[in-house]
């Protein structure tokens, strides 16, 4: 079996572990969001999203504060991303047995992601970045407690592929009987003034927090919004709907680029937690 290395590290993060941490607290400490104030009985997952750390990784913190802090955790996080390259398959999980980076290794959950029946394919997930710019959070919050990794990605993001991801997730969890918490990374609106983007989110958002699945892509598609997740967003969802269909959101942080380096055109990002 074989180890899927870092493609992003010294780009979108720092290139050796001391770096990678000093950085990570360094956006802790500024205080810029609060620790979410809520006490959930069950996290199904959060959507976070997949800049440099630099840039979001202040919407990404809450959530790794959340579960560190109510002592949250499942064996595997399934990390549910879009396909930047448009290289591989539609609907691919990794074949590697585990994810390297300096920091360390990270397992692959093997007999879960066997389980879930999906095309394997290494090429989907060699040169992308919206995965793996999420590990070194999942490293730095749960520096003493043992996970895995599903890294699933979405080149195909209609409704139809969430759903089907889905039904795969949900077998593979009843056959296993694994603990997991699903990841959707996704950033907002692309290369846009922030009023003009944050009235665009706002459209995605709403459907998120009437729990509207389906809308989040028909909202994508009649306003041409460059949310380049959202059919990680609806397997969320559905995944939320289908354990409990009174499922809870909440978004932890919103934020864009230009907070960090001052721009005319910015990238949004938003952590939104779905839980019970």
């Amino acid at each position: 079996m074989s180890t899927r290395k870092a493609a992003v590290e010294g780009r979108f993060y720092p290139s050796t572990r001391s770096r990678i941490f000093d950085q990570i607290t360094e956006i802790e400490h500024s205080g810029k969001y609060p620790e979410p104030d809520i006490s959930p009985n069950k996290i199904f997952g959060a959507v976070l999203p997949h800049a440099g750390h630099i840039y979001s990784g202040y919407q990404t913190l809450p959530f790794f504060q959340l579960i560190r802090r109510h002592r949250i955790f499942p064996e595997t996080f399934i990390i549910v991303h879009p396909n930047h390259h448009g290289i591989g398959k539609p609907l691919a999980i990794d074949e590697a047995s585990s994810w390297s980076n300096d920091i360390g290794e990270v397992p692959v959950d093997r007999k879960l992601a066997q389980a879930m029946n999906l095309p394997f394919d290494s090429k989907a997930h060699a040169r992308e970045h919206s995965a793996e710019v999420i590990i070194p959070f999942m490293q730095y919050f749960l520096a003493d407690h043992d996970f895995s990794i599903v890294p699933v990605s979405m080149m195909e993001q209609g409704f139809k592929s969430a759903s089907l991801v889905v039904e795969k997730i949900n077998k593979a969890v009843a056959k296993t009987g694994r603990k997991i918490m699903l990841i959707a990374s996704c950033d907002f609106s692309h290369f846009l003034p922030p009023e003009e983007g944050a009235l665009l989110d706002q459209e995605v958002l709403d459907c998120i927090l009437d729990r509207n699945a389906p809308g989040v892509e028909q909202a994508v598609l009649n306003h041409r919004i460059s949310v380049c997740g959202y059919g990680p967003i609806m397997t969320l969802m559905e995944y939320a709907r289908s354990r409990d269909e009174k499922y809870k959101i909440e978004i932890l942080a919103r934020g864009h680029s230009g907070e960090v380096v001052p721009s005319r055109e910015v990238v949004d990002y938003i952590s939104i937690m779905a839980y019970k």
